[in-house]
This record gives C-alpha cells, structure tokens and sequence, in this order.
C-alpha cells in the first residue's frame, strides 16, 4: 500500500504547543521544548496509509499527536498478528534509536493521523546538545519498547508452540501408519514417548528441552525405513555386515530430518541414542557425559520398550526381566544417572504398566 501523506508547516511555536498536549512533554520547561521541538518534522497520514513498513531500515521515530494507528506483524503464509493499537500521545517506531536492525514491525494508520517525527541523525544531535533531556526520551522509548517486545515474544511463542503440535500430530499419523506394517508393535511410539518423558520429568530436564526429548522419541528410529525387512525380521544373530547396515539407521535418520528447521535441535539426540556409556556404543564411541543428556534417556527407554515388546522372530520379556537387564547394564551400556530415575519412574507409577503382549511363539 502506498504512503500517502503530507508534511506539516506549522511554526515551531505551533509544535511547541501540540507536544504540551502530550502527557510525557507536558512538565518540561520552554527550553527543552523549544530544543525538541527544532529536531520534529510534523506529518499528516490518511487512513489506510502505511507509516512504517516492516523490514525497512529503522531511521526515524514517531509521536502521535492525533490519530490511531495500528501496530502488527506478519508471518509466512499471510497471516498478521496486532501487536498494538496506539493513539494520542503514543510513541511508536523507537526501534530506530534503540537498535540498527531493520524494522520488525508494520505502522498502518487507521484514522487520518497526524504524527510528530524525529529522525535519528537528528536524535544524536541531540544527545550532544541536551544529553540529559535525550536521556528522559531514551529511558521512555525503552521501556516502550520492553513493553512491545514482551507483546511479540509470547506471540512468537504461542506461534511456535502451533507450530511445534503441528509437527507432533504430523509425525504420530506417519508413525501410525509405520505401525500397521507390523501389528505386533503398534503403539510402541506412545509408549516409547510416555516412558521418555516421565524419565525427563524424573531427571528434571528443562521445560524447554522436553519438546525436543518428545521429538526424538518419535523419531528416532526412522532411518530403519531405509533397512529391508529381510535384515530387520532375520531369525537368529545378524552377521558382521548385517548388523553394520543396522548401524547405518540413526545416520539414515539424521538424512531424512537433518535439513527441516525444527528438527535441527534433536539430531544428536537421535545420532548418539546408540552410543554406551562405557563408550563402546556408535556411531561415534563417546562416553559418559560426551553423549547428550537426551540421548541416554532414550536409550534406556528404548531398550526397556524393545525388550518387552513382542517380534516376529522372537518372544518379548517380561517386564520384570527387561528391568533387570537395565540394572545389569548399568554403568557399562546406561547412565546409572537415568537408570536410577527409571527405577523411581516404574516403582512410583509414573508410568502405566503395558498388559502381557501376544507372541509369536512360533518363532526363536
């Protein structure tokens, strides 16, 4: 939309005049006034008109002396989000004293709006002559700029939270369907991603780590997609080159997801899920605390779920035996960190109990 307005040629009494009406210059002595008032260009939008578009570089700020306008911001795909409707008095636009990155927002006029304008070359010259004078001003913007800023922080943030369950019903419907390969497996992922957060809960990792724990639960085993079923349902040990192809699945995962933007966050999550804690695991022989936190908290909660749930080629254990072998393996393939929280996790509860699955017992 084109800006349509007009600069104003009142004398810098008149100006004077139009900032004692504005709350925040109303107490300030003649002098001061008169010095603002020689760095203020006055300008006349019509409704409709836009007064600062966003990503445009930062340059001037404005004071309302009548009018409304309305401050927003827009994402990918059209949508806008308000930030603010601003009336008489407001400042807006105080991005161009504060930072020199380019705008972040877009200024529409709703009513024909009058504005007093300063320009930031004009604002530093300013600052030279009048620094504590400039000093109120800056104080004011800032705290503005706080209050705008909160504004568009929890915007942003309820933005990526629907992007974030957007992702995770996404992913539950592939994984769904990955399920109906193999009926004997089906809601594996649910129970896989329940016992990973009631693990991070346990251990207390951050809030705003759980999103990403949850991801990887998810997601971790789709590079098997690529492995053929031939290897992944073989009756009996696997050969060297068999397993080494096994191996190659949290690669062929970190392939499928490494370029999606969200998803960056859990790619060591999913690369280092296999590694042991006594650093004989892969792909990369770390140990200790070197594999990501998130990582050995799948890997207890992904071997405990393989254990007790049934194969085509093999019956499940118990879920009695299957914490056992957790125990045994602690220290040398588990953290003792996460195997301790899982304990606590099945003894307390915190996790339902699964019924005794059907197996093929045909079958080693």
């Amino acid at each position: 939309m084109a800006v349509a307005c007009q600069e104003g040629s009142d004398t810098k009494s008149a100006v004077i005049e139009k900032l004692r009406e504005i709350s925040f210059f109303s107490s300030m002595t003649d002098s001061d006034l008169q010095q603002i008032a020689e760095i203020i260009t006055e300008r006349h939008y019509e409704k409709g008109s836009v007064i600062i578009e966003e990503k445009t570089k930062a340059e001037r700020f404005f004071i309302i002396h009548r009018g409304k306008i309305e401050i927003s911001k827009h994402f990918e795909g059209g949508e806008k989000a308000v930030l603010s409707i601003q009336s008489d008095g407001a400042f807006f636009g105080e991005m161009a004293m504060l930072d020199e990155g380019r705008r972040s927002a877009t200024v529409l006029a709703l009513d024909p709006t009058t504005v007093l304008e300063i320009r930031k070359d004009d604002f530093d010259t300013l600052l030279f002559k009048a620094p504590i004078l400039a000093y109120h001003i800056l104080r004011e913007l800032s705290a503005r700029l706080r209050e705008t800023g909160a504004l568009l922080v929890t915007i942003l943030t309820q933005k990526n939270s629907q992007l974030y369950h957007a992702y995770i019903d996404t992913m539950n419907i592939f994984l769904q369907a990955m399920e109906r390969r193999n009926a004997l497996t089906s809601g594996r992922s649910r129970r896989l991603t329940e016992l990973c957060m009631a693990l991070g809960r346990e251990i207390k990792v951050g809030e705003d780590e759980l999103p990403f724990l949850e991801l990887s639960s998810l997601l971790h085993d789709l590079g098997m997609l690529s492995i053929s079923d031939k290897v992944l349902e073989k009756a009996g040990p696997l050969s060297a080159s068999e397993y080494d192809v096994i191996k190659q699945h949290t690669l062929n995962c970190i392939d499928m997801i490494g370029s999606i933007p969200l998803l960056q966050r859990i790619v060591p999550v999913i690369q280092h899920h296999h590694e042991h804690f006594d650093g004989s695991g892969y792909p990369d022989g770390l140990a200790g605390e070197r594999i990501p936190l998130l990582s050995r908290i799948l890997a207890v909660a992904d071997a405990y779920e393989s254990m007790i749930d049934p194969k085509a080629y093999r019956e499940s254990k118990s879920e009695e035996k299957a914490r056992e072998e957790i125990v045994r393996y602690s220290g040398s393939q588990f953290d003792p960190g996460v195997v301790d929280a899982f304990l606590k996790v099945l003894g307390s509860g915190g996790r339902k109990r699964r019924s005794s699955p059907q197996t093929n017992k045909g079958k080693p």
